[in-house]
């Protein structure tokens, strides 16, 4: 039988697609490291059929799956510097979908907690969390914060940050006002 579905992270299935496979290998394809690394036209559509190939027994497959197949047909036709940049990329994303689920976790306590009950809204003697006001400032500053997290600040400081070698005061307010 076919692929006729992809089954994506939320769960939601979508019409199989091959231009997907096929722009994804030529996303990373562009940020290999020399032009001798590089794809030409004629091997980005091999590995494609190759990827195809490998999942073509699934009526349904979920995108890691897909991924993995693209991992291991770039690596057997030899590509390695397209595969790691193809491996880096999925990794940042997933670090960013990662970190999103946290942002939306935050928001839900931010909503649906008293104050008495965590910390994260008791983080400021000034403001009133629990009242509307105090709600939309505390919104705004997480998003703040996993803004300049995700797309602001050099990963080197986020880790340290995160770790507690260096503490970045008022980081949902400073770092965006001084960059």
């Amino acid at each position: 039988m076919p692929l006729l579905k992809v089954r994506k992270r939320s769960g939601q299935r979508v019409n199989y697609d091959r231009a997907k496979i096929y722009g994804a290998i030529a996303g990373a394809n562009r940020d290999a490291s020399t032009p001798a690394d590089k794809l030409s036209a004629d091997d980005l559509e091999r590995v494609t059929t190759s990827v195809e190939q490998a999942i073509a027994e699934n009526e349904i497959i979920g995108v890691e799956a897909i991924q993995d197949q693209v991992e291991k047909c770039l690596m057997a036709h030899g590509f390695f510097d397209v595969a790691k940049q193809f491996i880096v990329y999925r990794q940042k994303h997933s670090q960013r979908r990662a970190a999103q689920k946290k942002l939306m976790d935050t928001y839900r306590d931010i909503f649906f907690a008293d104050s008495v009950d965590i910390d994260l809204k008791r983080d400021n003697a000034n403001i009133n969390t629990d009242a509307s006001m105090g709600i939309m400032l505390k919104l705004g500053a997480e998003s703040s914060k996993y803004f300049v997290d995700n797309y602001v600040l050099p990963e080197e400081f986020v880790r340290a940050d995160k770790e507690n070698w260096i503490h970045i005061h008022e980081k949902s307010w400073r770092s965006v006002v001084t960059r």
